[in-house]
């Protein structure tokens, strides 16, 4: 976790941004966020986020996907312990490797060989507070260190494991493989827990597929 990485400035005018969607069905989740607000992309290849990838994963690393994420009291629910397998892409193109594809919200989804997840770093940058009151992130620390573990698999391992609540504050960003072992559960007293989730990879897909969200 890094504290206070994004001022409080630059909170209230993504929060104004955001407020866009709010007539939507789905505003408590919406993908594809680089292409539909000017303020997101610029945030992801802002000082504070791409300084923090940079390090993680070397010089070229850029952003490739951005999801905004809420609890609201008529969108608070449960989210089962998983890993993110899957990326964002441009087309679908059939190519060893790469399986289960599937659209969400008009963009294509695929799982892609192990290898692209594993050099993907996830920034989570909190809006709101997040703790056992809006529904936190929990995470089993260290779990994706064991690459990609069915969902039967990745029970039994919580079952026998302790379980981090990742509380945050307005302006902290928490850093992520895609592969960690993470759920959440139903806000006991929900009202907004927005986050931006940003993925960066350093790496490039096999022609001709390519970031969806690619900068």
């Amino acid at each position: 976790m890094v504290k206070n990485a994004i001022s409080a400035d630059e909170i209230n005018v993504l929060k104004k941004a955001l407020n866009l969607f709010e007539k939507e069905v789905n505003h408590y989740g919406i993908r594809d966020l680089m292409n539909k607000l000017p303020c997101i992309r610029e945030l992801a290849l802002s000082t504070p986020l791409s300084s923090i990838a940079k390090e993680m994963l070397g010089n070229k690393a850029k952003p490739i996907r951005a999801v905004f994420f809420d609890k609201l009291p008529n969108a608070n629910w449960n989210v089962a312990w998983h890993q993110d397998t899957s990326i964002a892409v441009k087309v679908k193109v059939d190519m060893p490797g790469f399986s289960f594809w599937r659209e969400k919200q008009g963009v294509m989804h695929v799982e892609p060989p192990e290898e692209y997840l594993s050099n993907i770093v996830t920034l989570r940058v909190h809006l709101d507070p997040a703790n056992t009151e809006t529904g936190v992130l929990r995470i089993i620390p260290e779990t994706h260190r064991d690459g990609r573990v069915n969902s039967k698999n990745i029970l039994k391992v919580v079952e026998k494991s302790e379980v981090k609540e990742c509380t945050a504050n307005s302006g902290d960003v928490l850093i992520m493989n895609p592969l960690l072992f993470h759920s959440s559960r139903k806000a006991t007293k929900p009202k907004h827990r927005r986050v931006i989730h940003f993925e960066y990879s350093a790496m490039s897909l096999p022609k001709p597929l390519d970031w969806y969200e690619g900068v």
